[in-house]
């Protein structure tokens, strides 16, 4: 399973993206927009935000995004495990949501991945996604 840093923004993820970047030697290699998804009911103001940014540094990556929800310094990150199996992804979300609080159900997603969003008991943030294989 790989552990990926997910950093949460409040209208600078793209900048910070590009920003990183350079820093890093790296590349944006996904850059997807609120706008971009059909369907999908867009915030006010949110149109031109970052619903889900990549930058790969080497073997590793960053994602991003703009949060719809207040950003504090410190508490913009979370840890986003890329799970095996979808058994694996149903019985993480299980443990950690017990005594935390979910902010995505664990659910099929437009981008072809199990994905939920919670905060475990303990305050750790959790982006958790199971991607369904290519068919």
């Amino acid at each position: 399973m790989k552990m990926i840093p997910y950093l949460s923004f409040d209208g600078l993820a793209e900048e910070v993206m590009n920003f990183y970047a350079d820093v890093f030697g790296g590349e944006v290699t996904q850059l997807d927009r609120y706008s971009s998804v059909q369907g999908m009911p867009v915030p006010e103001g949110y149109a031109d935000k970052v619903l889900h940014g990549r930058v790969q540094i080497g073997e590793s990556f960053l994602y991003f995004s703009d949060a719809q929800r207040p950003v504090v310094a410190g508490d913009m990150i979370s840890l986003a495990p890329d799970f095996a199996s979808e058994d694996k992804i149903d019985r993480a979300f299980d443990l950690l949501s017990r005594g935390g609080q979910v902010h995505m159900e664990l659910q099929k997603t437009f981008w072809g991945a199990k994905y939920g969003k919670l905060t475990d008991k303990y305050g750790v943030n959790w982006d958790l996604n199971y991607q369904y294989p290519a068919e």
